[in-house]
């Protein structure tokens, strides 16, 4: 679907182009942004392979087990059916990914605890009450800090990228207790997935 996605908003604006008589135009943005793409993902790269390499070092050192003590009264509020310490591993390393803004590098812990949960759903065609869960808190999950998009406004000269730390904080949480809120109601409507 998302190949027909840019490919027709590609069509769109060359059309467009043409039609206005800046074709060259058109093709030249084209370029210029293909490239920034490049140096955008080279900048991404880095930063993601710092974050794997850190939760790498938690769960080989023992601080992701911590965590997981630390973390298990809110972990068996949203998860109350989960009992696999490798699954509730997952979803911490996902979570602290998410939380200091590392969304790309959470993508890894992410599939790991969702392959493991369908597992444990026995492959079903339906999604089990802990998986909604995990897909709503991992989509709204609140950020201490946005290294994506300190990255991109620090790249894009901002005067002072952290402004946005604060209300990033405030609208994570706001969405946070919502999505939790919905999945609470619906896993009481729904108790046996």
């Amino acid at each position: 679907m998302m190949n027909y996605l840019w490919a027709g908003m590609l069509i769109i604006g060359a059309v467009f182009a043409a039609a206005n008589g800046n074709l060259s135009s058109f093709s030249d943005g084209l370029m210029a942004s293909c490239g920034e793409a490049v140096n955008f993902m080279i900048g991404l790269a880095g930063i993601m392979a710092v974050w794997s390499g850190i939760m790498e070092i938690a769960s080989k050192s023992g601080l992701i087990g911590k965590l997981a003590e630390f973390a298990a009264p809110f972990m068996r509020f949203l998860f109350p059916k989960e009992r696999d310490k490798d699954t509730i591993a997952f979803i911490l390393m996902s979570f602290t990914a998410n939380i200091f803004g590392a969304g790309n590098s959470a993508t890894v812990f992410s599939l790991k605890a969702m392959e493991r949960m369908d597992a444990q759903n026995k492959h079903s065609t339906l999604a089990s009450n802990t998986m909604c869960m995990f897909t709503a808190v991992s989509m709204s999950m609140i950020q201490l800090v946005p290294v994506t998009i300190l990255k991109i406004r620090t790249d894009l000269g901002s005067p002072n990228p952290g402004i946005i730390i604060i209300p990033s904080i405030l609208a994570g949480l706001i969405s946070m207790a919502v999505s939790i809120a919905v999945c609470k109601f619906y896993e009481w409507k729904e108790p046996h997935l």
